[in-house]
């Protein structure tokens, strides 16, 4: 028969063991683990910094965006004034090459006047509708 200092001396080893093991898979856990959160802290930098990279992007294209928008209406009538100005020139030149019996379509750069005028007036009013909306 064991005497009870042997029973409780036959434990002790296994005790320890047992714990140092659970130590050991705990260890390995935390290893294991760490390089997996180092890896995800690695990758929200990456991504915060992205982030940060576009906002930034994003801020001085706004701001680039709104200051031509400010410039619109002046654009728009400087584009108005010159197609006034140009139908005055072509009024001008076709009342007088009538005056004389002329087409007016000989005249040289009248057609190119003509086309241009049209165009210039389709740019004002593209000026004109233009969507600015940032958003806002």
């Amino acid at each position: 028969m064991k005497s009870n200092i042997e029973k409780v001396y036959s434990k002790l080893p296994k005790t320890e063991l047992a714990t140092q093991k659970v130590e050991f898979s705990a260890a390995d856990d935390i290893a294991k683990i760490l390089s997996q959160v180092e890896k995800a802290i690695t990758d929200a930098n990456a991504k915060l910094k992205e982030f940060k990279d576009a906002k930034d992007e994003f801020a001085k294209a706004e701001a680039k965006a709104l200051k031509v928008r400010a410039t619109k209406a002046k654009a728009e009538a400087s584009a108005d004034k010159m197609v006034a100005q140009a139908f005055k020139v072509i009024d001008k030149v076709g009342k007088q090459a009538d005056d004389l019996g002329v087409n007016r379509r000989d005249v040289k750069g009248f057609d190119k006047l003509d086309d241009l005028i049209i165009e210039l007036d389709d740019k004002s009013a593209d000026i004109a509708n233009y969507d600015f909306n940032l958003g806002q």
